[in-house]
């Protein structure tokens, strides 16, 4: 007896549109390459550079999960000439201490052999610092998701932003941050670090226009045609995603898919109601 062979089936054996898309327009990736420059995003690319650039030690952006911070502090990253400065990405996980956000800065700077204690890495962290300043380098420290940080870590943040020479800062640190960061920094016991933070970067969900303009960016970036959306489903898809582009995304890959396989012309407002009732 003989066992049937079942071949897997591919978003293309269901719609015919999916062959001619050079990718999924609404894949939820960090990819500077579908990164849509609005008004404040580019304004935001603009001060953190200005403020990387004049040397300043501490750099806050916020805004609610899903803003884009992330993808505007990597942007800003790449735009930066590597003969002058050296980033260092650090991801936060929940309850990073003091110890280990030292570990990880050591280990972005490339400092081999990180020390186990904290006054030795802060030593390793200022003598590499210092070598790069005398190779015409500066290391920017981008921290992800800093409202994770204890507070003994956001106190070691202050003892970085004091290293300096006679002239200049050494490290420029931002710190990337949801919101409720910044109640965090109202406490007295954080009002030394408030006050070495240079200026405040803040990221708000799109308007409606914005949004109906973010993801025709991202269609054509993808080579899908404009008719693929509906122009009643952009308010909707603004509504219920309540401006912020990873929810907004969220809702036309949803209901992409459900173009792909039940035969919808086009993602409509209705499909867009749909899926946002099956996420409640």
């Amino acid at each position: 007896m003989t066992t049937a062979t079942i071949e897997p089936l591919h978003a293309d054996a269901f719609h015919p549109l999916s062959r001619r898309l050079a990718r999924n327009p609404f894949k939820d990736t960090i990819d500077s390459d579908l990164f849509f420059r609005t008004r404040q995003h580019e304004q935001a690319l603009i001060k953190i550079r200005c403020g990387i650039e004049d040397g300043h030690a501490l750099i806050l952006l916020t805004g609610p999960s899903g803003t884009g911070k992330t993808l505007v502090s990597q942007v800003a990253c790449r735009s930066l000439p590597p003969e002058r400065y050296a980033p260092a990405l650090v991801g936060v996980h929940p309850g990073l201490g003091k110890g280990g956000l030292l570990h990880a800065i050591a280990q972005e700077l490339d400092i081999p052999s990180p020390a186990r204690y904290t006054s030795r890495l802060l030593h390793q962290i200022q003598e590499r610092a210092a070598a790069l300043h005398e190779s015409g380098r500066r290391p920017v420290v981008v921290i992800d998701e800093a409202h994770f940080l204890k507070s003994d870590a956001l106190h070691i943040l202050r003892t970085l932003s004091n290293l300096e020479t006679e002239t200049e800062k050494l490290v420029t640190v931002l710190l990337i941050a949801e919101d409720s960061f910044q109640r965090r920094l109202r406490s007295p016991a954080h009002a030394s670090l408030r006050g070495r933070i240079t200026f405040h970067i803040t990221l708000t969900p799109l308007s409606a226009e914005e949004t109906e303009q973010f993801a025709k960016y991202r269609l054509l970036k993808c080579k899908a045609p404009l008719n693929l959306i509906d122009r009643s489903a952009y308010e909707a898809a603004w509504r219920h995603g309540h401006g912020v582009p990873r929810e907004i995304i969220r809702l036309f890959y949803n209901a992409f898919l459900e173009t792909l396989t039940s035969g919808h012309p086009a993602i409509s407002a209705k499909l867009i109601e749909q899926v946002a009732a099956s996420f409640r």
